[in-house]
């Protein structure tokens, strides 16, 4: 993933909020997945942006149950420190 797809996504995102919703549309998102990508460099093209932009890692196949819930107490436990 490259800070460039962060940019034109952002882009279609404006474009969508200006030229396509209607009054009383909620705002767009975007999601943008990628195989891989430098976490300081996404921190850097995202900061800043006001638009719902998100971007993850894309997997061909979804964790176990058992590598999600390690994944949600370390995220967690991250947090509260």
């Amino acid at each position: 993933m490259k800070h460039e797809d962060i940019g034109q996504m952002n882009l279609y995102l404006n474009y969508f909020r200006h030229e396509v919703s209607g009054e009383g549309d909620n705002e767009p998102i975007g999601i943008v997945l990628g195989t891989a990508g430098d976490r300081l460099t996404m921190q850097y093209a995202m900061e800043g942006i006001s638009n719902q932009l998100f971007v993850s890692r894309y997997q061909l196949y979804l964790p176990s149950r058992e590598q999600l819930e390690t994944e949600l107490a370390r995220l967690l436990q991250q947090k509260s420190n």
